[in-house]
């Protein structure tokens, strides 16, 4: 049995209009990029746990934790954290993570879906992995790019990653727009046969993509995925 950890707030961030980050104290705990936690609260309705993607990198000195907001009785705990509150979490667990010997990875995320990419690419970033991260990312509006400034100062400490936003229901948006598809993945992916595909997002989405990918006869070994149900 993995043991509960108690770890203190030590940062809180409204992300996005709707997505609010948590930083907690470190205590050496060790995982792999792209693993998880579950969050425990005690809420009216008894003991409440969920399952959260740690979103910052084992080099980094905390663990990030973001999510978006909703009337759940779980997320309205989390959203009243204050510093210095003690948290309870157990883990690491999960096999979504990052093969670090892989030579091109792209990774297909939406929305809050972004987090454990988060924690891959800032990993990579770090140790100077030598792989090809491309990163598309859709949101609905540009206001919810989770980590704006954070992909913007990575890709220039980082030859090796190039991050795409997307962005579906504003129309004034400069850059990209619409949802991922197969036009933009074969933009960015010169060597389909020879790169990992790692999806995280809504389930509606990462089926979809699943399946997109399916139909551009991706090896069904090449294609990592993680659902996030809202809750």
């Amino acid at each position: 049995m993995r043991q509960i950890l108690e770890l203190s707030v030590i940062e809180i961030k409204q992300e996005t209009p709707t997505v609010k980050s948590i930083k907690l104290e470190k205590n050496n705990l060790d995982y792999k990029p792209g693993q998880y936690m579950m969050m425990q609260f005690e809420t009216g309705d008894g003991e409440n746990t969920k399952p959260l993607s740690i979103a910052s990198s084992p080099t980094e000195k905390f663990l990030l934790f973001s999510t978006k907001i909703s009337e759940s009785s779980f997320k309205k705990k989390y959203n009243e954290l204050k510093i210095g509150d003690k948290v309870k979490v157990k883990g690491p667990m999960g096999v979504f993570v990052l093969d670090e010997k892989a030579k091109n990875l792209i990774f297909l995320g939406g929305g809050i879906g972004i987090t454990p990419f988060r924690d891959m690419i800032k990993y990579a970033t770090d140790k100077k992995l030598q792989i090809k991260l491309t990163l598309l990312y859709s949101n609905r509006i540009p206001a919810e790019i989770c980590y704006k400034n954070e992909w913007d100062l990575w890709q220039k400490q980082n030859p090796n990653l190039k991050v795409v936003n997307t962005i579906t229901d504003d129309l004034s948006w400069q850059g990209r727009k619409g949802r991922i598809n197969e036009q933009m993945i074969k933009e960015f992916c010169s060597d389909l046969n020879n790169t990992l595909f790692y999806i995280c997002g809504p389930p509606a989405m990462v089926e979809g993509l699943s399946q997109l990918l399916k139909t551009m006869n991706i090896p069904q070994q090449n294609i990592k995925v993680e659902k996030f149900a809202g809750y």
